[in-house]
């Protein structure tokens, strides 16, 4: 049977034993779609070719230290892989989130800083400490819904993975955090 034919768990032990060729077919066989998932996260196409390359050395030591252990699709395996390590890239960068806030200021706002005028632009700016402040009052388990809802991009469904809960329970965390930010910040709700 030709190596290309071969599926995905038939060339993770084909590579396991010393055949490298069956890397490079997994590599072209997921890079495409991993890399599409990755740039639809990170949005920054630099940041999205190192992470995806990080996914695929992440996946040769796991694989030569004998680690992989075959539990289903192998494309699920490295997709969740890539996603740990997204959450990783946005965990470190919180560390910084002045630059979080300007990567997504466009898709949490709904608006660039494009066409508005310096008062505007304050006011955005203003707005901003006045979330991450906000924020600050959040007991932990709902700072970390918000900050990987808004800032991460991810899924609710991600989240309850990510965090350990219940699909449920991360969306109400998320409507306690929005609820309590609502309340800090004065904002009314019709």
């Amino acid at each position: 049977m030709s190596i290309v034919g071969c599926s995905d768990a038939e060339l993770v032990s084909k590579y396991v034993k010393g055949q490298e060729h069956a890397l490079e077919c997994l590599i072209l066989r997921h890079s495409d779609g991993l890399l599409r998932k990755i740039y639809g996260k990170v949005l920054d196409e630099d940041l999205a070719q190192d992470l995806h390359q990080d996914v695929w050395m992440k996946f040769i030591r796991v694989a030569k230290a004998g680690d992989y252990k075959e539990k289903g699709k192998f494309s699920a395996f490295i997709h969740r892989m890539a996603s740990n390590m997204i959450i990783d890239h946005f965990r470190r960068e919180k560390r910084n989130p002045e630059l979080s806030m300007e990567r997504c200021s466009d898709g949490v706002l709904g608006m660039s800083d494009e066409g508005l005028n310096a008062e505007e632009i304050a006011l955005k700016a203003q707005w901003h400490e006045d979330v991450k402040a906000a924020m600050e009052h959040l007991n932990e388990e709902q700072r970390e819904v918000v900050f990987l809802r808004i800032y991460a991009g991810l899924s609710f469904k991600d989240i309850a993975d990510e965090t350990g809960v219940g699909i449920n329970t991360a969306l109400g965390r998320y409507r306690y955090a929005l609820n309590n930010m609502r309340k800090i910040l004065g904002v009314e709700i019709d």
